[in-house]
């Protein structure tokens, strides 16, 4: 190897190139990291940003992050969907507020998932760091993980932990050395960890793990080992799984926690994947929520795998080396369609009775299945799955050309590049929103300690977020936008502004804050905007109206 090829080798090892992507594809968020926070408004990232400052406030205080006196007032048990990030990001979050934290995780995550997949790529192909470009591009820009940033779904970023256990099972080669028992415990720690930080990211990475153990060529103690490592990340994790679902499912519990019909009902209809969307470029969208939602949500389901990884990985059928990443796409693609078929956010259903059942439908009521029910993230393994077989077909090139590696390898990267800018679902994305707190709810946490309620009563408004600013409590829940009181209160403001604070009293609800941008007519039942004019107001600008009810 020349010094040049030493040094291109060195360079694309390293994190740096995958942290000038990062950075330039987030672009300006590393400059503005809460004024520029990745994301849409109109979706989950305000209850995630609340749950990172939640976990972080819990454990300044010396507390467990599984009770919060903040919502339905006293408050109740909760356990936050992102337990690991808002742990590893605590210190971030006490220092600069969560939507920092929020864009440094988003940040470190593309990073590490392009650092980790040119490792991986790399190493199946057995080639050198030009080899593995093409995966660390796929995997750092994958459509899945991208709408999961603009979801702000922080825990979906915890797939990302997938990458470590297979760079840790990668390292074990057939014929090789027998890991030790410090590889078995550290595998099985990882495992965990992965279930811990998400609950679709275990059961990828659990699976993963199987699939590498199965590799040709290894000995039956090393397969042991394999397994073992399983089995301790299996006991690690059965006891977190228990403490959760147990802290969801209890009397007091502000989580709004889904009934088994109901998450049953979401892998029929919006959960999973639409086949055609793993291969149908942009505009595609299906479920395409802005035309379903009733209150303009704007959440990204994609399972998008791309043609360019997809081309790659046909071409690498010519390569000679490892087949095993092959599985990975029926695995992914099989979890990630759900139980039945399904299109637009419905099940297809044939002669008006019939829905086609998919693979998923044999373990649909065992658990973790389950409980699961956005199964569409799943298509993270089919991802992985395509990244690395697009690094043999990289492989091939190189093969072909060895002269030209590295610029064999840069035009790789470069179409990856392309295809994630212009042509996926996903282009455009993320989009960044203002985390800033408006002026009116800077001047909410002057008031005297009150409940707040929100309206209009839907979801993907930041009333959770607007917490972390305010700090009263909310008559709200972690799903929910609203409590029983709050919504006997905007029954009452339609009977007049004596009923409404005799009621708003009785509940302990002192202020409303008033969504301007949103539709305030979606519960034609209740109150227009027209009808809290009656109530003094504290402060408002052109998003938000705070009324001081009494």
């Amino acid at each position: 190897m020349s010094g040049s090829e030493g040094r291109w080798a060195r360079v694309l090892g390293s994190p740096l190139p995958w942290l000038a992507l990062a950075v330039a594809w987030t672009w300006p968020t590393a400059l503005h990291p809460v004024a520029a926070t990745p994301g849409s408004a109109h979706t989950d990232l305000w209850e995630g940003l609340w749950s990172l400052w939640f976990v972080a406030t819990k454990l300044s205080a010396g507390e467990l992050p599984l009770h919060t006196e903040g919502l339905l007032d006293p408050g109740g048990s909760l356990w936050p969907a992102d337990m690991v990030s808002g742990v590893l990001v605590a210190p971030i979050t006490l220092l600069a507020g969560p939507a920092a934290a929020w864009s440094a995780l988003v940040v470190g995550h593309v990073t590490l998932r392009g650092w980790l997949g040119a490792k991986l790529g790399a190493r199946y192909a057995g080639g050198s760091a030009a080899v593995g470009v093409a995966t660390g591009v796929i995997l750092a820009l994958a459509p899945v993980g991208l709408s999961a940033v603009h979801n702000g779904a922080t825990e979906a970023l915890g797939d990302t932990w997938a990458l470590a256990v297979a760079w840790l099972a990668l390292r074990v080669v057939p014929g090789g050395p027998r890991p030790g028992l410090g590889w078995t415990a550290a595998a099985g720690l990882l495992l965990a960890v992965s279930a811990w930080a998400h609950w679709y990211g275990g059961v990828g990475a659990f699976a993963l793990w199987a699939v590498l153990g199965l590799r040709k060529g290894l000995d039956p103690g090393t397969r042991a080992r394999f397994a073992l490592a399983l089995l301790v990340g299996a006991l690690l994790t059965a006891p977190v799984a228990w403490e959760a679902r147990e802290v969801t499912t209890a009397r007091d519990n502000v989580v709004g926690l889904k009934s088994p019909a109901q998450l049953a009902r979401l892998r029929r209809t919006i959960g999973p994947a639409d086949l055609a969307a793993f291969v149908r470029p942009a505009p595609y969208r299906s479920p395409d929520f802005p035309k379903i939602g009733r209150f303009g949500e704007d959440y990204w389901h994609c399972p998008y795998l791309g043609w360019t990884g997809l081309a790659l990985a046909v071409l690498g059928l010519r390569a000679r080396g490892a087949r095993w990443a092959w599985a990975l796409l029926p695995l992914g693609v099989g979890l990630a369609l759900g139980p039945v078929l399904t299109h637009g956010g419905s099940a297809v259903i044939l002669h008006g009775q019939r829905a086609i059942p998919l693979p998923y439908f044999l373990v649909d009521r065992l658990p973790p299945f389950s409980s699961l029910a956005l199964v569409w993230r799943f298509a993270w393994v089919a991802q992985l799955g395509v990244a690395l077989c697009a690094a043999q077909g990289v492989a091939v090139l190189v093969a072909l050309a060895p002269r030209a590696a590295r610029w064999s390898a840069a035009g790789v990267a470069l179409a990856a590049g392309f295809e994630a800018a212009l042509f996926a679902p996903t282009r455009g994305l993320p989009g960044h929103v203002d985390a800033n707190a408006p002026a009116p709810i800077v001047a909410l946490a002057q008031e005297p300690a009150g409940i707040v309620m929100t309206w209009p009563a839907i979801g993907a408004l930041p009333t959770l977020y607007e917490q972390v600013t305010h700090g009263h409590a909310l008559a709200a829940s972690l799903n929910f936008p609203a409590s029983r009181g709050s919504l006997q209160v905007a029954a009452a403001v339609k009977q007049g502004r004596e009923s409404a604070v005799k009621v708003a009293r009785d509940v302990g609800v002192r202020y409303v804050v008033l969504h301007l941008d949103a539709r305030a007519d979606a519960d034609p039942q209740g109150p227009t905007l027209a009808d809290w004019r009656a109530f003094p107001v504290l402060a408002e600008d052109d998003r938000v109206r705070v009324l001081k009810l009494w």
